[in-house]
């Protein structure tokens, strides 16, 4: 067993990152063991860890691996105390493989204990009972990706019915958060109707995802070949083409594109069409945040009952999604107030786009985006990227000034 080094009682709050393909074998004592494991496996970091959960406890688990190899992680439960338990953990040690990790959960609250059983090789101790985000956050310590890759944020935005403006939020948000010299890639995976291209202008005759005939080619040289750009830190991934007959890639494709995307850009932002299909269910769980675009009407309200229902019931370890209502205010519209939906659906209103016709209807036309053309139409932009990135939008140079800031 590889001893790890943590903090004893550090709590972990909302841990980054995926484990990678390794095993994990669970032995518990009771219900809710059960449960936090149950509950963590399911959880999108934890995505590649193939998961199996028994019965027995730590006696179960020495007397199953007298006959089975071990995995690359064994969590464990135990109610023995004193001496009971370190008597029950050297028989454990007696057929548990070197390279195996071992996270053992107890009832004692001791850091004479804790320390005890560090000398003896276990990697972390966790006191019942143990939280998935806890459990979660240590196994992403025991298995870390690789330390000198910084992973980028990705941002899934997706509308609760088709023309509601997602795309136009997500590509918006895209660019206030280059604003702030920070690298953003936009990634539009609206494979047949996507409007990234052409909302920022970009010559995009072929579409990335046809550019795409296996894993081997998902590196540095093909993203220079199929990114365009758009300003110093924005780069576009345009979607839909002429084709009329577009294929989706394999999810996997979906899968080790993200990941490329996350080691190279601080943010990742993607551009989803409004339906349920493989793709878009894989590119919800693997995001980190989830913005939802609705108008506010009875029939956008219904839809986003359903959706912020089924992402807290497939992402029940992270945070809501957030809610963007667009085209506030349009004239003779009956609508239901800001308040009231944010009340119904539990969740505060991210940012609420004003009715602008006009200066969207001529950033559409220029191949701009808002802010470019209306100061006042984009700032609801400008703050949902603040509060995405947790950064203030660096000012511009002043127009007498004969220099530009890259």
């Amino acid at each position: 067993m590889t001893t790890v080094a943590t903090n004893f009682g550090e709590v972990v709050d909302q841990p980054s990152g995926r484990v990678p393909f390794i095993t994990v074998r669970a032995f518990c004592e009771t219900p809710a063991c059960t449960s936090t494991i149950t509950q963590a496996a399911t959880d999108r970091r934890l995505s590649r860890a193939d998961v199996t959960i028994s019965d027995g406890g730590l006696r179960g688990a020495a007397q199953f691996f007298t006959m089975n190899p071990t995995p690359d992680l064994l969590v464990v439960e135990t109610g023995a105390q004193g001496d009971d338990l370190f008597a029950e953990l050297e028989a454990l040690a007696k057929v548990c493989d070197a390279k195996t990790k071992v996270i053992l959960v107890g009832t004692v609250n001791d850091i004479s204990l804790y320390r005890g059983l560090m000398e003896r090789g276990v990697s972390e101790y966790l006191v019942a009972p143990a939280e998935p985000l806890r459990l979660i956050g240590v196994i992403l310590k025991l298995f870390p990706q690789d330390a000198s890759a910084r992973l980028g944020k990705v941002l899934a935005f997706i509308g609760t019915k088709g023309g509601v403006g997602s795309s136009t939020v997500a590509q918006n948000t895209a660019w206030s958060l280059s604003k702030n010299r920070t690298k953003v890639l936009l990634a539009d995976l609206d494979l047949r109707f996507g409007t990234a291209a052409l909302n920022y202008n970009i010559d995009a005759a072929v579409g990335f995802t046809e550019q795409l005939s296996g894993t081997e080619r998902l590196d540095d040289a093909f993203f220079e070949r199929v990114l365009h750009k758009y300003g110093p830190n924005l780069s576009v991934l345009a979607g839909a083409t002429a084709s009329r007959d577009v294929v989706p890639p394999p999810l996997e494709i979906l899968d080790h594109t993200l990941e490329r995307a996350r080691v190279t850009f601080p943010f990742v932002v993607l551009d989803l069409p409004h339906e349920w299909s493989p793709w878009v269910r894989q590119a919800l769980l693997s995001a980190d945040e989830v913005i939802v675009t609705a108008e506010p009407d009875l029939a956008n309200l219904r839809n986003a009952r359903v959706l912020f229902d089924l992402l807290r019931t497939v992402r029940p370890n992270d945070a809501d999604p957030q809610l963007v209502l667009n085209r506030v205010g349009v004239p003779k519209r009956d609508e239901i107030k800001t308040d009231e939906f944010a009340a119904a659906l539990g969740a505060p209103v991210a940012a609420k786009v004003g009715f602008a016709p006009q200066a969207f209807s001529k950033a559409a036309n220029g191949g701009q985006m808002i802010a470019e053309v209306s100061g006042a139409a984009g700032r609801p932009f400008i703050q949902l990227a603040q509060g995405l990135s947790g950064r203030t939008p660096a000012s511009e140079p002043r127009k007498f000034l004969r220099w530009r800031r890259a």
